[in-house]
């Protein structure tokens, strides 16, 4: 039977496409002119972005868009971008005796994956067309491919992963497609993942959930009467119906900090995604965590409640809708410790999830302001269900503490691998693992019979020098313990594709259908 979140992600998968970047380009006189179309959160390297007569020779720029910025994961130094759609021009001044063509040279990567780098041959005659170049086995068979036809494909990936979601992976392919995955569990280890896997749905329940558990806290719970009588709510709104309004009203306001908070961080973009990869904030948040939970554990006392009462105004003011949205949003910005490592995380997420859907980056710290805003209604009409403040929430207040702990160790985590970054050869770092050249491709039918003699299935990982995830997960996800050992069961291939348009290189990309790199094949034996 499938489970709830299986059917939800064959409903509202959140899209993770290849991009399509479309290039144009035509001889103006004696000018090259290019019309290049770049999806949303994609980019085309600046610097790798060129224009060159049939015999390789550069041409001069005339015009070029401004560039963006983005920080190289390997260098981490800043690196020019094309990030948006743009026009430019080019001097046409062919070598003599060139042909009358010209290519254009373009490649880019979205925050995933680094796509095959791509070389446009534009003829100015029909006589003068470039020729396109037969790819190699495309007659008869090659040794690599006689092996091929010994295995049957039992999976295919691409883009980057952690090493959780790359066990997932492997999880997928040996189980046949379809394995049971604790979604709470996902959500806590990888939310981002979680989206990708289970749904925008779910993940909007969770976070709704939350939102309304926020509710209980020792920071909101015992200020729900004192606010109520605030905004004239309850008993003194005079009948329900105006109760449930001014309740409504309040909750809209707490809701309207959260989505406008939310829209602020993720709308930084680059820059905030920029300011995460960079150690030092790893380790402040670890810090704010940390004091959080010393605070949760009565060490010492974090408490801006007290200030709400204050900027409640007058009994004349009672029952007015401005005051109960004004007191709504302060009491969002006052909850105190208890809300904010929910806040901190689900904002987070929401930055990492706004590069694949940017709809629900800018709507997920709403969805929790929401939930936090569901009982106000019902408590402002006057309706009794909220348990009573009680020794109990001296647990509860324990619970988060425990729980921001965690926080605090996973952020430390984080800092502590970015400030103690693992080199990795060209090669990259692993026992027993196979590197064929994609050039020659010597020795890829040999690693393919190794696996038919010894049993194993074939993992194949396609990667290059130029591929920048492809060398953030050789630093990360590849030397992780748990997946060093789960590719113990498999003759591991790394299979270097660093001229994709290579016949050589080509083929074996085309037969896997591999659009990007990285690139993962399984095959078993058939």
């Amino acid at each position: 039977m499938k489970r709830l979140a299986l059917l939800l992600m064959t409903l509202v998968l959140v899209p993770v496409a290849f991009a399509q970047f479309e290039v144009e380009a035509w001889l103006d006189g004696d000018v090259v002119r290019v019309d290049a179309q770049v999806p949303e959160n994609h980019y085309l390297y600046a610097d790798h972005f060129k224009v060159a007569d049939a015999l390789g020779n550069e041409q001069k720029p005339i015009e070029l868009p401004k560039t963006a910025s983005i920080t190289d994961p390997n260098t981490g130094k800043p690196k020019p971008v094309f990030d948006q759609s743009f026009k430019a021009s080019y001097a046409w001044a062919p070598a003599p005796g060139g042909a009358a063509a010209f290519q254009v040279e373009y490649w880019g990567c979205n925050d995933e994956v680094c796509f095959i780098p791509q070389k446009k041959t534009v003829g100015l005659d029909v006589s003068a067309m470039v020729p396109e170049v037969a790819v190699a086995g495309s007659e008869g068979s090659s040794d690599w491919e006689a092996a091929l036809k010994k295995f049957k494909m039992l999976g295919t990936d691409a883009g980057y992963k952690k090493a959780a979601e790359f066990g997932r992976f492997l999880d997928r392919v040996e189980g046949g497609g379809d394995v049971d995955i604790n979604p709470f569990r996902l959500f806590l280890t990888d939310p981002v993942a979680f989206v990708r896997e289970s749904g925008l749905l779910l993940t909007i329940f969770f976070i709704l959930v939350g939102g309304l558990a926020l509710n209980l806290t020792p920071c909101v719970l015992p200020m729900i009467p004192i606010n109520l009588a605030i905004i004239g709510a309850g008993a003194q709104a005079g009948s329900k119906s105006r109760g449930f309004a001014l309740g409504a009203v309040y909750g809209l306001g707490i809701a309207l900090v959260y989505g406008l908070l939310g829209v602020v961080v993720v709308l930084t973009g680059s820059q905030f995604g920029t300011i995460q990869a960079n150690p030092w904030f790893s380790l402040a948040i670890a810090l704010v965590f940390v004091a959080l939970a010393l605070a949760m554990f009565d060490v010492f006392h974090i408490d801006l409640t007290r200030f709400q009462s204050k900027l409640g105004g007058g009994a004349q003011k009672q029952g007015s809708f401005l005051v109960a949205l004004m007191m709504g949003s302060v009491a969002a910005l006052l909850a105190g410790a208890c809300v904010a490592p929910v806040v901190i995380a689900v904002l987070l997420l929401a930055t990492n999830i706004y590069e694949a859907n940017s709809v629900a980056g800018l709507a997920l710290p709403f969805v929790l302001g929401i939930g936090m805003a569901l009982p106000w209604p019902f408590a402002g009409a006057g309706l009794a269900f909220l348990p009573k403040p009680g020794k109990w929430m001296e647990y509860v207040k324990y619970g988060f503490g425990v729980g921001i702990i965690f926080f605090a160790l996973y952020y430390g985590n984080l800092s502590y691998r970015a400030f103690n970054p693992s080199d990795v050869t060209a090669q990259g770092e692993y026992e027993g693992h196979i590197i064929i050249d994609g050039a020659t491709n010597a020795g890829f039918a040999d690693a393919l019979e190794q696996a038919l003699a010894e049993g194993k299935p074939v993992f194949i990982d396609m990667w290059a020098t130029w591929c920048k995830n492809c060398k953030v997960m050789d630093k990360t996800t590849f030397k992780d313990e748990a997946v060093k050992a789960r590719l113990k069961d498999y003759v591991f291939i790394k299979y270097i594709a660093e001229e994709p348009n290579d016949p050589e290189t080509q083929a074996v990309m085309q037969h896997f259908k591999a659009q990007g790199l990285p690139t993962f094949v399984v095959l078993g034996a058939k």
